[in-house]
């Protein structure tokens, strides 16, 4: 019920590329109404637009786009990617605010506000007026997929590492494209899309009455008959019994927590990188997700320039991650995160580095297909890729801070996103974009390699280094070790 909500933000995420689109269009005389696509003013830029009474552009009325809607070409061109600019914008603006929302208010009361808040204005922009109505209302939609990607991942501090990789690995977010690649086929119309889109976010606020809080985040926070209930119900619907000193190994955090805060210790992004270590490893886990999300959604947004269909290419982009999800988790699992990281990283380097070398070597008819294809395969990998790297992320920082340091990664990510749809807009040089991409996948693969170490078999930490002893595990939390966290003993 929490991830069900993630279908909405992939498919809300990646509207811009279909809103993008240019429908067929050209300029017509008025006074004769020669409507037709072989007129010789077909698609040509340099025609006097304020004299109507000479010429003005039709659109091919089968297809509504943003672009149709408020006749973005030509001098306007600009306009569109400067949209979806602005979406990622908010997107960043969502993940700087909700990590600290989360920490503060708690992860349940910040994840269904952000659906709300991303229902009411998905239907609200469905009756935009203006580009730049509409533009200032993506922004806000941004808002609230950046706040879900932040807060969704709560459901990792109830979950032993074998079962964290299923939260980034199970591909609702690519279902939620799939379905958008379905929607836009059948309805068309850029504003019937995003109605659809927030009126299916509508029936995912009924989990407020079946979703718990996070039992970590109340242990810190000293809200002791919380946490517990909470953990009785989970031990009741898994059909185990409470372990008889759930109380006292809650109460052990809490008080943890309250020495802490007798010295007027408080958390913020700063203690992400409060001492060295932390924050060598924070800075190269902030510059991987940049260049991750420069790819990934240079890559999405771009889909419209490569050849072929753009409904089918849109939805192979997605569904092909489906076969490739299950290997990756038991890889994940077996092997480790970076390891999972490395391997796709590799692999989507070495696709851009083909495609480079077939726009030189072969002939622009036979090069099309090969060059869609690859293109494809890089977006998948980098996927993965990210998955892997999104659950070494959650496993690197303690309860305390881990909305936090989550946070502050996807922000990061926002920012490379920000960027992103300009990757294939800004030049007509087909090599220039396969090109960064080599760069940016090659320097995260640098970084995870000699940087990050692996987070597989680790324990979740609650408290900062240096409040309580953190120690490796090899299998699942025992119960019985004194020397682990204190919450990863209680196995109901």
């Amino acid at each position: 019920m929490v991830f069900v909500p993630k279908l909405a933000m992939g498919y809300n995420m990646m509207i811009m590329a279909f809103g993008a689109l240019e429908p067929e269009w050209w300029c017509a005389d008025s006074a004769l109404e020669q409507l037709s696509s072989n007129s010789s003013s077909y698609k040509q830029c340099d025609v006097d637009i304020n004299n109507s009474s000479t010429c003005h552009r039709v659109y091919d009325g089968q297809l509504k786009t943003v672009v149709s809607e408020w006749d973005l070409v030509c001098e306007r061109k600009w306009v569109t990617p400067i949209i979806t600019s602005i979406q990622m914008s908010g997107v960043l603006v969502g993940t700087l605010i909700c990590g600290q929302l989360a920490d503060s208010f708690g992860r349940k009361k910040t994840f269904y506000l952000t659906l709300l808040l991303h229902s009411i204005v998905s239907i609200g922009i469905g009756f935009s007026t203006s580009w730049q109505m509409f533009t200032a209302l993506r922004f806000v939609i941004g808002i609230a997929m950046g706040a879900y990607l932040v807060v969704c991942m709560f459901p990792v501090e109830f979950l032993s590492f074998r079962w964290r990789p299923f939260l980034t690995l199970i591909p609702f977010w690519a279902t939620g494209v799939c379905f958008l690649s379905l929607s836009t086929y059948l309805l068309q119309d850029w504003s019937y899309v995003h109605i659809a889109v927030g009126i299916f976010t509508v029936p995912c606020l009924l989990g407020w009455f079946i979703i718990p809080e996070s039992v970590r985040w109340l242990a810190v926070k000293g809200q002791i008959k919380e946490a517990e209930d909470i953990v009785e119900m989970v031990a009741k619907m898994n059909g185990r019994v409470k372990p008889s000193n759930t109380k006292e190994l809650i109460m052990k955090i809490t008080k943890e927590e309250e020495a802490q805060k007798k010295g007027g210790k408080t958390y913020s992004y700063l203690d992400i990188y409060r001492g060295a270590k932390i924050a060598k490893h924070t800075i190269s886990l902030h510059i991987v997700w940049w260049c991750l999300a420069a790819s990934y959604y240079g890559f999405s947004f771009g889909v419209g320039k490569f050849s072929g269909n753009y409904y089918l290419n849109q939805f192979l982009m997605n569904i092909l991650e489906f076969p490739i999800c299950i290997p990756a988790i038991y890889f994940m699992n077996r092997f480790g995160r970076r390891a999972i990281g490395l391997l796709m990283l590799g692999l989507g380097t070495s696709c851009c580095v083909m495609v480079v070398i077939v726009q030189y070597t072969v002939n622009a008819v036979d090069s099309g297909t090969i060059i869609t294809v690859l293109s494809l395969a890089t977006r998948i990998f980098t996927g993965q890729a990210w998955a892997g790297i999104i659950t070494m992320t959650n496993e690197s920082y303690p309860t305390v801070i881990r909305s936090l340091g989550y946070g502050a990664a996807n922000t990061s990510a926002r920012l490379g996103s920000v960027v992103a749809p300009f990757v294939f807009a800004l030049t007509s040089e087909e090599t220039i974009p396969y090109v960064i991409v080599i760069v940016l996948e090659g320097v995260s693969f640098g970084i995870v390699y000699f940087l990050l170490p692996e987070t597989l078999g680790t324990a979740l930490e609650d408290l900062l280094p240096g409040q309580q002893e953190s120690k490796e595990i090899q299998g699942d939390p025992d119960p019985e070790d004194e020397k682990k966290s204190a919450l990863n003993r209680v196995e109901v």
